[in-house]
């Protein structure tokens, strides 16, 4: 009992059947897999293009106008299209990769190369004072100010001679 588009679109409209949205679904699944794979969306995305363009089916079930002389399939094919170009604008465009490098817990600093690093360049003693508790101890500037007793304009100098003389 193969049913033609608008008969299978009115029954549903009339009814809202379960059964008979799992046919209209599964008539219009390679249209959808087509629409995947042509906007080259990522394996991992896939099923979650998939579940969208069956909730867009949902929709456009509800709206669709039979009345207008339109076929459904261009309607969908419509509306899918721009629905995955929205998505695809949606979706980031640079993935971060995790690097044991970037994790803090697995980096452990490499403290002699901090004082090499320190003793390579000819910094003053207040310099590699600012240095150790910017760099290595990572404190604000204001902190750096207030634990040495310095104005933050000559903290903010310091850390900028520091930065040309290791040229960072």
């Amino acid at each position: 009992m193969i049913k033609n588009d608008y008969e299978l679109i009115y029954l549903y409209q009339t009814t809202k059947d379960e059964h008979i949205l799992n046919i209209i679904i599964e008539k219009y699944r390679p249209l959808i897999w087509k629409n995947i794979y042509r906007f080259y969306v990522e394996p991992k995305d896939r099923d979650d293009f998939y579940q969208e363009a069956c909730l867009l089916m949902l929709d456009a079930l509800e709206v669709f106008d039979l009345s207008r002389n339109k076929t459904f399939t261009k309607y969908y094919e419509l509306i899918l299209f721009r629905r995955f170009i929205h998505l695809k604008d949606k979706s980031p465009k640079y993935i971060l990769y995790d690097k044991a490098e970037l994790i803090e817990s697995s980096y452990t600093p490499s403290f002699d190369a901090i004082d090499k690093l320190e003793e390579g360049f000819h910094l003053t003693a207040f310099e590699k004072d600012v240095f150790k508790l910017f760099f290595t101890d990572k404190m604000t500037q204001d902190n750096i100010a207030k634990t040495l007793d310095k104005d933050i304009k000559s903290i903010k100098n310091a850390i900028y001679r520091i930065k040309v003389k290791i040229q960072i």
